[in-house]
């Protein structure tokens, strides 16, 4: 019998998982919620560029929570007027209805111990079951890398690092006003918006994979390096001039015993030319070091390239999408409760 299952909102990713949820015969798509008004009323199909589903979208929350489902597909955007996540998340829980969220909640305690009481008072109440998805964070750290430790003999440090290739950024407020591309270095510091908020995922991404490790962590600092160009970096939507900022490393580590255990490294480059720092070849690479007993060193390259038969989605749209599609029938196969993944057989730390 096919999951009966709900997409809540359509932005990139809710596109993706929407797609998925239609095309797929092990799910039964029941419902479709979204922000945008000119959505309302239209077709699921129609919103994916495929065939009329007979499912039409709402934006009527109470409809939705009141629904025959056994799981959501939260996919809701940061970017959408006040963030209501935890209470959405809360009542879908409440209400039944199993939820599987690729928004920042990969470790619930280290966002807000508050939130993590009430999904697991709401899990308990409506007998369900809360899944945190995403690619990194939520795979490649807390899954990949720690699922690499079951060739470990001893595992000192683990370091991710993700490059990101910022050159083809289609907007210039992203690239210059929030990431900072093309400012002075001593413009760029932790308290900016993007770091912030980044630290709330990052800092989650850490907390899980000490969990799966048997790790405790004891601080977690963080650090911003920077690169200037040599010459002006010319990009489609702005000049770099040379002297500013076309280089960043985001790291969050953190400290065992006084020792950096877990480090992750966010690269974000608007030129290959930065000869002082280790560039992954490809436009979006995550490394995997792990040092120990034997040392390891995993990259893996992601295509973000569009896709013309999923609707001209991004590869990184679709892969976020995918570790939500792809976790429904283990998530309802869970106890009730917060699910955590098992990762069979990781390394466990010295105590």
């Amino acid at each position: 019998m096919p999951i009966r299952v709900i997409q809540w909102t359509t932005g990139p990713i809710g596109r993706a998982a929407l797609r998925e949820a239609i095309e797929n015969p092990e799910l039964d798509l029941v419902g479709v919620f979204v922000h945008s008004e000119d959505k309302v009323g239209v077709d699921a199909g129609t919103l994916v560029g495929l065939p009329p589903t007979g499912i039409l979208a709402t934006n009527d929350k109470a409809r939705i929570v009141a629904l025959d489902a056994d799981a959501v597909i939260h996919a809701a955007s940061k970017a959408v007027g006040t963030d209501t996540s935890a209470e959405d998340i809360e009542a879908l829980l409440t209400s039944g209805k199993s939820v599987i969220s690729t928004m920042s909640y990969t470790h619930v305690p280290t966002v807000s111990q508050d939130v993590h009481e009430r999904f697991q008072r709401a899990c308990a109440a409506g007998g369900s079951r809360f899944l945190a998805a995403g690619e990194h964070p939520g795979f490649m750290f807390e899954r990949l890398a720690v699922g690499l430790t079951l060739l470990s003999q001893r595992v000192d440090r683990i370091t991710v690092q993700e490059f990101v290739d910022c050159s083809h950024m289609p907007q210039k407020e992203m690239l210059v006003d929030l990431m900072g591309m093309g400012k002075q270095p001593e413009e760029i510091t932790t308290e900016s918006p993007v770091f912030r908020s980044m630290s709330v995922e990052f800092e989650q991404s850490l907390a899980a994979a000490a969990d799966a490790l048997g790790l405790r962590i004891d601080e977690i600092r963080a650090e911003i390096r920077t690169a200037v160009g040599k010459a002006d970096v010319v990009l489609p939507v702005a000049t770099l001039p040379a002297g500013t900022v076309v280089g960043q490393i985001l790291t969050w580590t953190a400290y065992h015993a006084g020792e950096p255990t877990l480090v992750a490294e966010e690269y974000w480059t608007c030129t290959a030319d930065i000869p002082e720092w280790e560039l992954a070849l490809d436009g979006h690479t995550v490394r995997v070091i792990i040092e120990g007993a034997p040392r390891m060193n995993l990259e893996l390259s992601v295509d973000l390239a569009p896709l013309p038969e999923l609707g001209d989605l991004s590869g990184g749209v679709v892969a976020v999408a995918m570790t939500a599609v792809r976790a429904i029938p283990y998530v309802l196969r869970a106890q009730p409760g917060i699910v955590v993944p098992e990762i069979f057989g990781a390394y466990r730390w010295p105590s």
